[in-house]
């Protein structure tokens, strides 16, 4: 798929446009520069110097763009076991958060809305169940136990209960469970099954694929056991994404083996969909300011205006992105699982300027990254 170029040289002149005036914004009014206080005079003095007859304008310097921050946590295999680890952004300090504990490839590690604790899906011995990790104690509470595959897991916006996809009862349905473990409540029971529940970041609501209607769709339910349809497309729809807001819903429309990123309304209004044209998309994710939608497809990343349907490409020779990008708390970055040199590693990219940089060095797999603001 070939990028708009056009298009995206309009996106990074307006991001360039929007540092410079934040530094024009930093030197203050043209009054603060030009009256009495700027020329350390008091409202009473006057200068006798006779002004210069072509002063040299100050020209103001580009704001420098902010160090980068917080942690990337991400799966890797270096030591034997899929554990879960945490790396600096600068790639500094790497820490390793679990021991033995068989993380599932099925999913991303979910981290919770307050930051403080990281759930997953981990296969020991035959069980693939539900885990909660403590990011400060290290400290790992296995929150299912059932002989299905509980995996899928999602936080409620409060992080006081997760909601998550099992087969314990023979397919694949929504189940809900406290954090600690406790009162699990089984919200789905269909024959063609459900599965990849996502908790809405500010309300009850719950989106889910489900195969109820002889095609994947989406559906809302809520722990009070209501439901509501969203989507009734010919092709399969999966892999929702709640906005930051809550307001909307990204998601992957199927057809004919390709697919297409749409945003459709908590409502189930306004839907569209915001790809130039049909690919291979991955999973999309929301910037932090709900504006912007990221998602690989191919060897580059795309980075997708929700408003206008713009396009920026982000790609380097050698390096090919795979699954889950995630944002930068400041949504300056993406990082991301990229298969490079033989190994698969995280990089980050700066958008920017499409700066693209290596953050884990090692033999084994790394990936399935979630960036904190820790």
């Amino acid at each position: 798929m070939k990028l708009n170029t056009m298009k995206q040289k309009n996106i990074l002149a307006n991001m360039a446009f929007a540092f410079f005036s934040l530094a024009l914004g930093a030197c203050g009014s043209t009054a603060d520069i030009a009256g009495p206080a700027a020329a350390g005079l008091s409202n009473t003095e006057t200068s006798t110097e006779a002004p210069a007859e072509n002063p040299t304008p100050e020209i103001p310097t580009a704001t420098p763009i902010p160090a980068a921050t917080g942690h990337i946590i991400f799966t890797s295999d270096r030591d034997g076991t899929n554990d879960l680890y945490m790396v600096t952004s600068d790639s500094t300090e790497t820490t390793r958060i679990t021991v033995d504990a068989s993380v599932d490839e099925s999913g991303t590690p979910q981290l919770s809305p307050d930051g403080t604790r990281v759930a997953f899906a981990a296969t020991i011995g035959n069980n693939t169940d539900i885990y909660v990790v403590d990011l400060a104690s290290k400290v790992i509470s296995r929150i299912t136990n059932s002989e299905g595959k509980d995996s899928s897991p999602s936080w409620s916006p409060d992080a006081s209960r997760l909601v998550f996809e099992s087969s314990q009862d023979g397919n694949f349905e929504i189940y809900a469970i406290n954090a600690d473990g406790s009162n699990l409540i089984r919200l789905t029971n269909e024959a063609e099954g459900d599965n990849n529940p996502v908790w809405s970041p500010n309300s009850g609501d719950i989106v889910f694929s489900s195969g109820r209607f002889g095609n994947a769709d989406l559906l809302l339910t809520s722990l009070n056991g209501s439901f509501f349809t969203l989507t009734t497309n010919p092709g399969p729809d999966n892999n929702p994404v709640w906005s930051p807001d809550g307001s909307r819903i990204a998601y992957l429309e199927y057809l004919d083996g390709l697919t297409n990123i749409c945003v459709i309304g908590r409502d189930g209004l306004n839907r569209t969909c915001i790809t130039p044209n049909p690919g291979y998309y991955q999973t999309p994710v929301w910037s932090p300011d709900g504006n912007r939608i990221a998602a690989i497809e191919g060897t580059s990343i795309y980075i997708i205006s929700v408003a206008d349907r713009q396009v920026q490409e982000l790609s380097q020779a050698g390096i090919e992105p795979l699954g889950i990008p995630t944002w930068s708390p400041d949504g300056l970055r993406l990082a991301f699982q990229a298969s490079a040199n033989g190994n698969m590693e995280i990089f980050q990219v700066l958008i920017l300027n499409s700066e693209f940089t290596q953050i884990t060095v090692d033999s084994g797999v790394d990936g399935k990254p979630v960036w904190t603001a820790n």
